[in-house]
């Protein structure tokens, strides 16, 4: 598994408070959902009895680990892993530890690969973006940046594709579009699509407390895209199937203070609220307000995700 390892990663680690052991009871809660530590966060995972099989998100799609009794792994923050299944005996604990080598202002570093490491394509019309695209191959990206609006060629791409494409608009001003295109192995769900788009804001948010302009741009692009498509798709949905309104009305008021500390991105205090705000808000969708959407709207949801992936940049 990247970014895991059996020793600590740093010498630098600190206990936050005492590690809870679990048993295979506690999968249905929070650890059959997508999870990641964030910021300076590492966890320690620990098989005392029976075996565990983590899943781990990675480019090409879903990975899986089996980790037996007496085994232990360090996840790094930001790697999205939850436990798939377990054996009936099995315990297992988790610890977080802090690492006070690296400062929790902002996002992990390693975020910044999503768009850093990602190959640039240029096409210079939708003829060569459609043939770029069906030479694509699962676990690669793709950082595309056009002088045309490359929507309509995508979302063909995209309807032809399975669910093996993704894209992720970035930026739509005339003259200059940009966006991160993503094939995996098998069919992304609206849980992988969401948690990716959480990395990739934080991949701009690297770049724009690096001062990197186009960075911030991106990052504008990314969280008013983002913000949209629960507020305009996902919440009205959510409710419609039965969904809680005050879990809606919570997530539309950090949603707020989401827009006020980007309106002030230069402002330290903005950018450290940003990122607080984020870690919170994030984990509590992928944990529980995603699942608990997906099951409610049942078979539904693939045609949901379709229509999702399918959204250009917002306006």
């Amino acid at each position: 598994m990247a970014e895991a390892a059996a020793v600590p990663p740093s010498a630098a680690m600190r206990s936050l408070g005492r590690g809870r052991r679990h048993r295979a009871a506690d999968l249905a809660g929070r650890f059959a959902n997508w999870h990641a530590a964030r910021a300076n966060r590492w966890e320690r995972l620990g098989v005392e009895q029976g075996t565990l099989v983590l899943e781990w998100l990675e480019d090409a799609g879903t990975s899986t680990r089996e980790v037996r009794a007496g085994e232990m792994l360090w996840l790094a923050p930001g790697r999205r892993w939850r436990i798939a299944r377990c054996s009936d005996d099995a315990i297992f604990s988790l610890q977080v530890h802090a690492d006070d080598s690296v400062i929790a202002d902002a996002p992990q570093a390693g975020r910044a690969a999503l768009l850093d490491e990602a190959a640039p394509a240029q096409p210079e019309d939708s003829a060569a973006l459609a043939s770029g695209i069906a030479a694509l191959a699962a676990g690669e990206r793709r950082l595309l940046r056009t002088r045309f609006d490359p929507a309509p060629t995508v979302r063909a791409a995209l309807a032809a594709s399975d669910g093996t494409l993704s894209w992720h608009p970035l930026a739509g001003d005339e003259g200059d579009h940009a966006a991160l295109l993503v094939r995996t192995a098998g069919a992304v769900d609206l849980l992988d699509y969401l948690g990716r788009d959480h990395a990739l804001i934080e991949a701009a948010l690297v770049g724009a407390l690096r001062g990197d302009a186009v960075r911030e741009r991106w990052l504008r692009g990314l969280m008013q895209r983002h913000l949209a498509i629960e507020e305009e798709d996902i919440f009205p949905a959510f409710l419609a199937a039965g969904g809680s309104p005050e879990t809606v009305a919570a997530l539309r008021r950090e949603h707020d203070l989401l827009r006020g500390h980007l309106a002030n991105i230069a402002d330290p205090a903005s950018h450290r609220g940003l990122l607080l705000v984020l870690e919170a808000h994030d984990e509590k969708e992928e944990q529980l307000v995603y699942p608990d959407f997906l099951a409610r709207i049942g078979a539904r949801a693939d045609a949901v995700t379709a229509a999702i992936i399918a959204k250009g940049s917002a306006r």
